[in-house]
């Protein structure tokens, strides 16, 4: 996203925004799978109702295509922190806090979305990127995300707790 800022752009704006238009001549439902990042970062903890202010190029090309999503009243917008599993990084930031949550735990929950529209945070308990990693891989090493991602970025999952219970 920072290197070929194209092919951002090609994939997570103009790519969704066709979706966005298949999606509303055939009249189907549409789920965007955004992110956390979209939020400024700052104070943590950010519902679906805050504002949103995206701190690196990646975040700006998913609120780009969140942005035709939002357009479209059959639409579901997740903002999800999600990684795969195992957690594939020899390090982990100590210094950023965040909600990370594996896809195949998202996965389990998107059936008791598909009903929902507008947008809905996704993610797991509030933690340092470190210490969500250092459970499934002891020798991860801590590193400083200072620099590349603000310091917490954290979403409340109220809305979603209420949804899935």
């Amino acid at each position: 996203h920072d290197k070929i800022i194209s092919k951002s752009i090609d994939m997570n704006i103009i790519g969704t925004c066709n979706v966005v238009k298949i999606c509303e001549r055939l009249k189907i439902k549409l789920i965007y799978f955004s992110t956390g990042y979209v939020y400024p970062g700052i104070k943590g903890n950010y519902t679906e109702e805050d504002s949103v202010n995206p701190i690196n190029k990646y975040a700006v090309s998913k609120l780009g295509g969140e942005c035709a999503v939002k357009m479209y009243d059959n639409s579901l917008i997740l903002r999800i922190m999600m990684c795969e599993k195992p957690f594939i990084h020899k390090s982990a930031f100590y210094d950023v806090k965040t909600n990370f949550i594996f896809q195949e735990d998202v996965a389990k929950m998107i059936p008791k979305l598909l009903n929902k529209k507008g947008i809905i945070n996704i993610g797991g308990k509030t933690q340092s990127v470190y210490n969500f990693a250092k459970k499934y891989n002891k020798k991860i090493k801590k590193t400083s995300g200072k620099k590349i991602f603000p310091p917490n970025p954290s979403m409340n999952l109220t809305k979603l707790k209420k949804i899935l219970n």
